[in-house]
C-alpha cells in the first residue's frame, strides 16, 4: 500500500485553513460594507450618522413689539429643536445639517401671540459647506424683516 507523504497532508490542511479564513474575511467585509452603506445613505437609511461634520448656524432675532411662537418646525435640523417663544429683544439659534454637494433645508414658522393673521415662514438652507447658507423668507403677513446671510430680524410692520 502506498503512503501519502507527510508534507502532502500538511499542505492540504494549510489550503483548507486558508480557504476557511478567506470565507470568514469575505463575510465580515460584506457585513461592514452593508452597515457603512446604511449609515451613509441619503434616502433615509435605518441608521443615523455617527457624527455630523459641519453645521450651518442661523440666528432669528425678534425685533418686533410682540411675542412670537414657533408653530412649525421641520427639515434637516442637527437635533430637533423645541418649540420656542421669542419675546421682543430675544433671539434663537438654529443649526442645520451641512452635507457636501447637497442642499439641505429646514423650515420654521413664527406666529405672533397665536394670532394666525401675523406670521413669517422661512427656509433655512445649507449648500454643501458651512459658508454657503441662506435664509429664504417664503411667506410673510403682518411683519416686516431684514436679513443677512445667517440672520433674520423680525420687525413690526409699519402701517401709516
Amino acid at each position: 500500500m502506498k503512503e501519502t507523504p507527510k508534507n502532502a497532508l500538511m499542505s492540504g490542511k494549510t489550503i483548507g485553513v486558508i480557504l476557511v479564513l478567506f470565507i470568514l474575511v469575505t463575510i465580515v467585509a460584506h457585513v461592514f460594507s452593508e452597515s457603512a452603506r446604511r449609515i451613509n445613505s441619503t434616502d433615509g437609511g435605518d441608521s443615523s450618522p455617527i457624527a455630523i461634520a459641519a453645521v450651518g448656524d442661523f440666528y432669528i432675532y425678534n425685533q418686533s413689539d410682540v411675542r412670537v411662537d414657533t408653530t412649525r418646525l421641520s427639515g434637516s435640523f442637527v437635533s430637533p429643536p423645541n418649540n420656542n417663544v421669542l419675546y421682543p429683544g430675544q433671539s434663537y439659534n438654529y443649526q442645520v445639517v451641512v452635507e457636501a454637494n447637497r442642499d439641505r433645508n429646514a423650515y420654521v414658522r413664527y406666529t405672533a401671540n397665536n394670532d394666525n393673521s401675523r406670521y413669517i415662514d422661512m427656509a433655512l438652507r445649507t449648500s454643501g459647506t458651512p459658508n454657503h447658507i441662506t435664509i429664504i423668507v417664503t411667506e410673510i403677513e403682518g411683519f416686516s424683516y431684514s436679513l443677512n446671510v445667517e440672520s433674520l430680524y423680525i420687525k413690526t410692520r409699519y402701517t401709516p
